[in-house]
């Protein structure tokens, strides 16, 4: 599937990224932080463990939407792997850059909550590592099941809860005798708007 800003593939009309969509969110504003971090192989997690992972799930062929799919790394991958993909993501920040990288996906703008794209048309649907970053999560879950053809299968990886969730990190508890040191588990596809800081002046929701 050749690379375009606008895509027909049974879907409905997909918005161009240059379209009237207007997002205000931390991912827009830091997209580069993240491009710079976990992409282009930089990231040995993703590179070791969270591709070759995808990879082993994909059935080779059929229609793929890449739910937050930030600047095609995971769909570059699935395409790679014999998928048509069609990468969403809210940001234009993302959704350029992915079009700059080509590879073969098709990406538009558009929310895990309101894709813009007709009811039963995906094979297979992804989401790695967005989740837990989706304010109404089940409206996302509704909108990935109208998406997906009957039998369809989605596919979505998460961070583990016990170390990546806002509020989770050591407590060294002085107020028993003798103190313990232990680790606090943060709340958890809490759809609270949390704002996250990652690093010195970068925020994430």
């Amino acid at each position: 599937m050749a690379t375009r800003s606008c895509c027909r593939h049974n879907l409905g009309e997909v918005p161009s990224p240059r379209g009237s969509i207007k997002v205000q969110d931390p991912w827009e504003s830091h997209a580069g932080w993240w491009q710079e971090q976990f992409t282009e192989g930089v990231d040995p997690e993703y590179v070791e463990q969270i591709l070759p992972l995808i990879s082993s799930h994909l059935p080779g062929s059929g229609l793929l939407i890449d739910v937050g799919c930030g600047e095609g790394q995971v769909a570059r991958v699935a395409t790679t792997a014999g998928m048509d993909v069609v990468g969403i993501d809210p940001a234009h920040n993302q959704v350029s850059v992915a079009t700059e990288r080509a590879g073969g996906p098709s990406y538009a703008q558009g929310s895990a909550t309101a894709m813009g794209l007709g009811s039963a048309v995906a094979d297979m649907a992804i989401a790695c590592l967005v989740f837990e970053h989706i304010p109404d999560v089940d409206a996302a879950l509704a909108e990935v099941a109208r998406i997906l053809k009957p039998g369809g299968e989605f596919l979505f990886l998460l961070n583990h809860p016990l170390l990546q969730t806002p509020g989770s990190g050591w407590i060294d508890d002085q107020m028993i005798d003798p103190p313990e040191l232990y680790w606090r588990v943060g709340p958890y596809l809490d759809e609270a708007d949390v704002v996250e800081e990652v690093e010195k002046d970068v925020f994430i929701r």
